[in-house]
């Protein structure tokens, strides 16, 4: 009976030193609470819930700050990369009359614009697919390419276009033969002379020539009694216009 008596003492006293320390620590969480001016409503394991909410509020910016890093990683070095104009080639037409300019477009994105101008004058840009472009151009000139980036970075190249013929034809040398002149005539360009365009005119009206020969240059009119004005173009549009004046058989030569 004593020993009974004993152990319910030992399990009173247990008991009062437990709610004792649940007090105590109640208590020290109210003062650490009060002294950090917190919610007075919080509980010891209230503290606890915070605490982890707390630690899964950083982890979770951890988180997205080490995607965001990631992502830069991955694709902020095209996205801030300059984009490259390559390949560009300028393939004159057969009479020389254009000219197709095509070039690549190097970017790790798409781009935003492409476009381009021939001396400071916009031309149109056309979409080959796989990042190429084809410009048309119908002048000589200073052709400036310009391509901008999704982030506004620009990369330029600029080229000389001179493949183009814009040369009249010359007359190398005529000559009074009877009642003929002749005449030889180059084209300087790469279109060639136009033989079948050339034509004379004098104050009677229009004169075509007696013949002509292509393979020499030459060109035979009927000689005039009266100032004449030989038209000779090229299939380039391009054309020498000359006077021809029959007391000295000198020839001013003008091109148009």
């Amino acid at each position: 009976m004593k020993h009974e008596e004993n152990n319910r003492t030992n399990r009173h006293s247990e008991t009062s030193d437990f709610l004792h320390d649940k007090k105590a620590a109640d208590q020290l969480f109210q003062n650490i609470v009060s002294e950090l001016e917190l919610n007075p409503s919080l509980t010891r394991h209230s503290g606890c819930a915070y605490h982890r909410r707390f630690i899964g509020r950083y982890v979770l910016r951890g988180t997205c700050v080490l995607a965001a890093a990631c992502l830069f990683a991955f694709c902020g070095t095209g996205f801030l990369q300059k984009p490259a104009i390559s390949r560009v080639k300028a393939a004159p037409s057969s009479n020389a009359a254009s000219a197709t300019v095509t070039f690549q477009v190097d970017a790790l994105f798409p781009v935003r614009d492409v476009s381009a101008s021939l001396n400071e004058k916009t031309i149109n840009v056309d979409t080959l697919g796989n990042n190429g472009y084809s410009i048309e151009v119908s002048e000589n000139g200073y052709l400036l390419l310009e391509v901008v980036s999704i982030s506004g970075i620009r990369s330029e190249q600029g080229l000389s276009i001179d493949s183009i013929d814009d040369q009249a034809p010359v007359i190398v040398s005529h000559m009074h033969t009877g009642s003929l002149i002749e005449i030889h005539v180059r084209d300087i360009g790469d279109s060639g002379v136009d033989y079948d365009g050339i034509y004379a005119t004098t104050s009677s009206g229009m004169i075509k020539p007696e013949s002509f020969d292509a393979a020499d240059g030459l060109v035979v009119f009927p000689y005039p009694s009266e100032d004449m004005y030989i038209t000779i173009p090229d299939k380039n549009g391009n054309r020498l216009v000359s006077l021809l004046q029959p007391a000295d058989e000198s020839g001013t030569e003008e091109s148009r």
